[in-house]
């Protein structure tokens, strides 16, 4: 079977031609995404490459995208600790962008900043199976009021609201997409049902009103770029039957993956208040090379750079920002490259990473761990622009050793290159042929 894979990413749109019979890469070619006016015209151009190289034939055609920097989600809950941050990392498992987190009830002001988010979906969430629903219902009555504009409201609460809620959005132009709770009891987490709704928003309304409509058509899939990478990432669990992270470096967002056990039930460490998922995704909109530079400076710091000998970094972070097809022409400016990559690339696994605190008593010395406990991961897949084209990876990745004692990162993990960009591509072919994907992931991720 010959695939024809396309990854429209926010800066370039990547093509792959894979035949499983011969579990080869044949052809691959890319092109600036011109998100600007129309995804297809880069895709084309790439295309055509394919075409001139006389290595265009297929048999079937699968896709994903982030062009624009991907799903951008606003998210809402009751407690900041329990339904906010359970809607939060099932949003981003969906492959979503957090833009901004609300807690409690919603202020005039935060209504207003929800109205020029820019947000694709808005969750609103909160209260436990018979537990508080008047605080959904009071931020439903905030937001049927509200200019969204293109977004979805994702309703994802005390199902014992949704009555209210509905009769509420009788009178509004808003229609809200209903799912199960997220948090149906207290510290339990109903990851899948809202990963599923957001999905199907993706591809039944975000996808179009971002001018891949008429692209798409013939895809027989459509995932968000990050759901596509995680599948791979799960496929590579089932290749080495070891724990797996990877980060994924890019113009406007900084993704990092994981499988893996979130607790395992060490007997000096207290278990989280609720566990990650198994497959956990985080993404750090201010994490770029590109699109997010100027973000990813403001968020760092000065000093952060100046460890590594740079100056002007603001300057240069600029200059990227306004020109995000910018391509480095001297060892200084890749040199730059590189360093930011670095700087990202710790700063979301640090993100992304569990914690844990001293926690005294009277007989020993205990340790409550928070988030996701990686230390027993034992391979790190780098993939990305800047990772791909760098003359020594290494020196990237290695941010994952160099955080504090108090992170959970992993010990003594190999590092792993997704050096021909096929994690998107492999992810997709594992949606319909996951063995064909992971004898793919075998063959062309290298060590490092």
């Amino acid at each position: 079977m010959k695939y024809l894979l396309v990854d429209l990413g926010s800066t370039y749109t990547k093509l792959h031609i894979v035949d499983t019979e011969k579990n080869a890469v044949t052809a691959a070619a890319s092109a600036y995404t011109t998100v600007e006016t129309d995804v297809a015209v880069g895709f084309n151009v790439a295309f055509q490459k394919l075409k001139d190289a006389g290595a265009a034939d297929y048999d079937r055609i699968l896709g994903c995208s982030s062009a624009s920097g991907g799903l951008k989600i606003v998210v809402i809950g009751f407690s900041k600790s329990l339904t906010t941050e359970a809607a939060r990392l099932a949003s981003l498992s969906a492959g979503g962008r957090i833009l901004k987190i609300y807690s409690y009830e919603l202020s005039d002001e935060d209504v207003a900043e929800i109205e020029k988010s820019g947000a694709d979906i808005i969750v609103l969430s909160g209260g436990t199976e018979n537990g508080n629903k008047q605080n959904i219902i009071v931020n439903a009555e905030k937001l049927s009021a509200a200019n969204l504009q293109n977004a979805t409201l994702l309703v994802a609460g005390n199902t014992a609201a949704n009555p209210k809620i509905k009769a509420i959005f009788e009178q509004s132009p808003i229609v809200p997409v209903f799912t199960e709770n997220v948090m149906p009891a207290t510290n339990v987490v109903n990851y899948k049902p809202l990963r599923e709704t957001i999905g199907n928003i993706f591809i039944n309304t975000i996808a179009f009103a971002k001018g891949i409509h008429e692209l798409s058509k013939n895809f027989e899939i459509l995932l968000p770029t990050p759901v596509a990478v995680q599948k791979a990432v799960a496929a590579v669990k089932k290749v080495k039957g070891a724990e797996v992270m990877a980060v994924d470096i890019g113009g406007a967002t900084t993704d990092v993956h994981s499988v893996a056990k979130s607790f395992h039930g060490e007997e000096n460490i207290l278990s989280p208040l609720f566990e990650d998922p198994y497959e956990k995704r985080t993404v750090e909109g201010d994490m770029g090379m590109r699109y997010s530079a100027c973000a990813l400076y403001e968020s760092v710091g000065e000093e952060a750079f100046r460890k590594f000998g740079i100056e002007n970094a603001k300057e240069k972070t600029d200059f990227r920002f306004r020109n995000t097809a910018y391509i480095p022409e001297t060892f200084d400016e890749y040199e730059f490259d590189q360093i930011m990559a670095h700087i990202a690339a710790k700063e979301a696994l640090k993100r992304h990473v569990g914690t844990v605190k001293k926690v005294p008593t009277s007989t020993r010395t205990m340790f409550q761990q928070n988030g996701k406990d990686l230390r027993f991961v034992k391979y790190f897949i780098g993939t990305g622009g800047v990772l791909i084209h760098s003359k020594a990876p290494e020196r990237i990745l290695c941010a994952i050793h160099q955080m504090e004692e108090n992170y959970l990162a992993p010990k003594n993990c190999t590092f792993l290159l997704d050096k021909s960009y096929l994690l998107a591509s492999a992810g997709l072919i594992a949606t319909v042929d996951e063995q064909a994907a992971c004898k793919l992931l075998e063959k062309y991720l290298e060590k490092v």
